[in-house]
């Protein structure tokens, strides 16, 4: 009904974080099953072969996940725990998430890939109260390389994506359609890029 609404009004639309074959108008953003799957392939080529997952609800975790988690069974053998946090990220999210992976799951050692940079942070400090080594017992990789991310201890291995560009490419295509210059690429992917530091 939205689409429906938003065609109707015959006004610029961008969408913006994801990539779509079929966008209303205009789409800036990336793939998220390949983002999943890129961490899988970074997880094998560091050497894990032990993995598990802790996410957000949301349709976009959750895209990455299984990217991550099908791209990982490639390459391991599973099985793989995972746990899915009701409500948005936070820190005491992430913590409990590692806490119920390895007291409710058997989770003993591997990468943890996480959907946020957030819930990854609450990883780091459970470990840490837990006197886990990172990353020599666990692993942590995270999704969106905040500010903060560089800064933890240890440094948190995270999935940039550029958003100051999403938002300016975003901005420059409702200024083409409104000013009815040559028209923009109905879909943008800017891709992403894994940055490695020391947690995984």
């Amino acid at each position: 009904q939205a689409r429906r609404m938003l065609l109707a009004a015959g006004i610029p639309v961008v969408e913006m974080w994801d990539v779509t074959d079929t966008p209303v108008d205009l789409c800036v953003g990336f793939n998220h099953v390949a983002a999943g799957r890129a961490m899988a392939a970074y997880c094998l080529a560091a050497g894990y072969r032990r993995a598990a997952t802790v996410s957000a609800v949301d349709e976009r975790a959750r895209r990455r996940k299984d990217g991550f988690r099908q791209a990982f069974l490639t390459g391991a053998p599973g099985p793989i725990p995972d746990v899915t946090c009701a409500g948005e990220a936070s820190l005491g999210r992430g913590r409990e998430a590692l806490a119920r992976l390895i007291d409710g799951q058997g989770f003993a050692t591997g990468v943890v890939a996480c959907s946020s940079d957030l819930l990854a942070h609450g990883i780091l400090i459970e470990a840490r109260a837990r006197g886990l080594a990172v990353p020599g017992r666990v692993a942590v990789i995270g999704f969106g390389d905040q500010d903060y991310a560089a800064d933890l201890l240890p440094a948190l291995t995270s999935v940039r994506v550029d958003r100051q560009a999403l938002g300016r490419i975003a901005a420059e295509a409702i200024l083409a359609r409104i000013e009815g210059g040559p028209p923009p690429p109905a879909v943008t992917d800017l891709g992403f890029e894994i940055v490695r530091r020391e947690s995984a």
